[in-house]
């Protein structure tokens, strides 16, 4: 079945736009310093008297957190995109294109991080990555693949 460019662009401009989005987090803009300069004053009014290493241990968290949930959007985008534009294919071979796609995108989003002066490339936020795009592929794998209850 032939698709029309419209109905593909509709189908992945959700991933592609979320993509480039990723690569916005992977730039000066969000290193670490300047997401502390909102985050450590929002938690010092919100808590007053934190300390200032515990300020510090939430903001890496909350970055950890970050690269878990932007991979876990991103492989349940690039699911619904593939199971739209290839419905014949099974679920298992979505899941499986979905975690590989998204995991090489993690690696080349931590390669493009290591181009940006106040950015680093972590093999562990790889894997942070990789742990966000398994949970949604596989969430939605088990989804596709359960009958519905009666």
């Amino acid at each position: 079945m032939k698709r029309s460019l419209r109905s593909v662009a509709r189908v992945w401009l959700p991933t592609v736009i979320w993509m480039a989005l990723i690569f916005t987090f992977s730039t000066d803009w969000f290193a670490a310093p300047n997401t502390s300069s909102i985050l450590a004053p929002l938690l010092s009014w919100l808590i007053p008297g934190i300390a200032p290493a515990t300020i510090e241990i939430i903001h890496g968290m909350v970055r950890k957190l970050g690269h878990l949930t932007e991979y876990f959007i991103l492989a349940s985008f690039l699911g619904n995109a593939w199971q739209a534009q290839w419905p014949q294919q099974s679920s298992a071979k979505r899941c499986a294109m979905t975690i590989v796609a998204a995991t090489l995108y993690a690696i080349s989003d931590e390669w493009h991080q290591s181009f940006v002066p106040s950015r680093s490339a972590s093999a562990i936020d790889v894997a942070i990555d990789a742990c966000g795009v398994a949970c949604a592929a596989l969430w939605k794998y088990r989804r596709d693949t359960t009958a519905p209850i009666p």
